[in-house]
Parts: structure tokens; C-alpha cells; sequence
């Protein structure tokens, strides 16, 4: 979704809003045509996975995601594809200024993030 170059600068955000089970609140933000627009969803914890189903109109979309590796600044999750998106894989780093660095760490070091050198290889880095 974020490759084709028809959306720019993506920004995740998850909130609790429940704790059993483990549901959070997904607001995704992006710019397109100049304008900011958002998918809104909810991911609730399921078996070891996260299952997301879009807010509103977007109700009847949904994807399992689970988390491949997590610390302090940086989220790297592995989704299934829905209607109109592909399955793949999201890096998410906290401080957009820490990009650059965290792109060499996964490029010279996948297994320390729970990743293989063939996906980095794959792996296409939004700039």
C-alpha cells in the first residue's frame, strides 16, 4: 500500500482501549492528493495474533497481523492480505530520525530483529 507512491508519510498509532482481551484502537494517517486521510480500525488480541477489522464504512475489511519483533523504538509486524491489500510486513520506528540507523542495523543484522536476510533483501524501504 504505501510502495505505489499514492500515499506518503504513513503514521501508525495504536491505543489500548481494552485490556481483556487485549483490544487497541488503530489510526492510521497518510497524505494523498495533498490531503490527510485515515484508516481507522480495531486489532483485538486472538490466539497469539492480532486480528484488525476497519471502523465504519471500512467494517467490512479485515487482517491478522502478529508482531515479529518489539523494543522500546521500533515494531516490526507481519500482516495477511485483505481485499485490497497485499500480505507483508511493516517496520515501524518511533523516531523517524533513528530511520537511517535501523536500516543498517536490520540490513547487517535481520536475525536480531527475528528476520532472515532474504526478506530484508525484499524489503522496500519507504523514503
Amino acid at each position: 500500500m504505501w510502495t505505489s507512491g499514492k500515499k506518503a508519510n504513513p503514521s501508525i498509532t495504536y491505543t489500548i482501549i481494552e485490556k481483556e482481551p487485549l483490544t487497541l484502537l488503530d489510526k492510521v494517517q497518510f497524505q494523498t492528493k495533498n490531503k490527510t486521510k485515515s484508516i481507522i480500525g480495531y486489532d483485538k488480541f486472538n490466539n497469539d495474533q492480532f486480528i484488525w477489522r476497519g471502523k465504519g464504512l471500512l467494517k467490512c475489511f479485515s487482517s491478522k497481523w502478529h508482531i515479529v519483533y518489539l523494543n522500546s523504538d521500533i515494531l516490526i509486524i507481519q500482516f495477511s492480505s485483505t481485499l485490497v491489500t497485499k500480505a507483508g510486513m511493516d517496520i515501524l520506528i518511533k523516531d523517524k530520525h533513528q530511520a537511517h540507523e535501523y536500516q543498517e542495523q536490520l540490513q547487517n543484522q535481520p536475525s536480531a530483529f527475528n528476520l532472515t536476510e532474504a526478506t530484508m533483501q525484499d524489503f522496500q524501504w519507504l523514503t
